[in-house]
């Protein structure tokens, strides 16, 4: 009985995890650039094909980055890439990625995000001094009619290679393969809304918590069992 109870176990114990990674997606549905993701278990090649334990199985967390649409916020310093493509930030781990062109100003006229990273520029970041403020469609920023820098947006070959490290950034590995866009196409005065499907969402969570609660089931009908022998033993007909 105790096998049965493991496996019940184990997979109440990855419903509750992919639970988790829904009730995220959700709380990000509003996010700028925000791209879902969905958790799953791959079985490890040495474990035994008849295991259903926690152990025999590696949780593999999947990113979307399918794109979400763009939505007009009349906000010249918001910028949003159609089609492919990442905006290059510089934080103080290194370079990083995101899809969130919610873009300011600091106090030293830098482009930033809103936690204070550095929007990078093709030669380096970008200072902005002047009233009249315009992004071309190419990225390109024109202060007063003189240029004063293009947004760095690029690519990668491998976006499975793309690892989420927070605030809609994305740090990539050395397998990513980062190539340059030579016309990437942007739209000043627009934010890329979140990719996650609310429905979708929804729906995946009453399924997993249908799921769950099947689990819990079976782990007290086998309980049951087990007592009901228990009690058995012994005793004479």
């Amino acid at each position: 009985m105790m096998y049965g109870v493991n496996t019940a176990v184990s997979a109440a114990v990855k419903k509750l995890s992919q639970h988790d990674y829904v009730t995220h997606n959700l709380a990000n549905a509003q996010t700028p650039g925000y791209k879902a993701e969905r958790l799953i278990f791959v079985r490890k090649p040495e474990t035994d094909l008849m295991a259903e334990d926690t152990f025999s199985h590696d949780p593999v967390v999947l990113i979307d980055h399918s794109p979400g649409t763009l939505q007009k916020s009349g906000n010249p310093f918001d910028v949003a890439i159609q089609g492919e493509g990442y905006f290059a930030i510089e934080t103080k781990d290194g370079e990083r990625y995101t899809r969130n062109g919610s873009f300011t100003l600091n106090a030293s006229g830098e482009l930033v995000t809103q936690s204070g990273d550095a929007v990078m520029g093709e030669g380096g970041r970008i200072t902005i001094s002047g009233k009249k403020v315009e992004i071309s469609n190419t990225g390109a920023i024109s202060v007063d009619g003189s240029e004063a820098g293009r947004i760095k947006v690029v690519d990668f070959k491998k976006k499975d290679a793309l690892v989420k490290r927070g605030n809609g950034l994305f740090e990539a590995a050395r397998n990513a393969e980062q190539t340059a866009l030579e016309n990437p196409e942007v739209r000043s005065g627009y934010l890329e809304t979140s990719n996650v499907q609310a429905v979708k969402e929804m729906v995946e969570m009453i399924d997993i918590q249908r799921s769950f609660e099947a689990y819990l089931k079976i782990m007290q009908t086998i309980s049951d069992q087990d007592r009901m022998s228990t009690n058995r033993i012994g005793k004479v007909y």
